[in-house]
């Protein structure tokens, strides 16, 4: 592996915040196994700064280990909904043309 393709931390350090309570001085490289852990959670909030704020579950590096939540189509929906839905995404297509 070249020198070029190794990530490299920007930061080694963030502050995390939950409910306007802020934790500082944790160490980047222990984020994913605390996230695993449980110890954070997808809406606290991640600065390097303290002035700018990113919800972890929003974090580019950091959304995939927050699974979404997909929820389930609920069964009065009409037959044909598929149909409708793909009719609806040409349109917005359109549109943004």
């Amino acid at each position: 592996m070249t020198k070029a393709s190794i990530p490299q931390l920007l930061h080694t350090q963030v502050s995390i915040r939950r409910s306007g309570r802020v934790v500082r001085n944790v160490l980047t490289q222990s984020l994913i196994s605390d996230i695993k852990r449980g110890r954070f959670e997808k809406d606290d909030e991640i600065s390097a700064d303290e002035k700018n704020w990113v919800r972890l579950d929003q974090h580019y590096q950091l959304a995939g280990y927050f699974p979404t939540e997909h929820s389930s189509i609920p069964e009065n929906l009409s037959p044909d909904i598929g149909k409708r839905l793909t009719e609806l995404s040409k349109m917005l297509k359109d549109l943004n043309r």
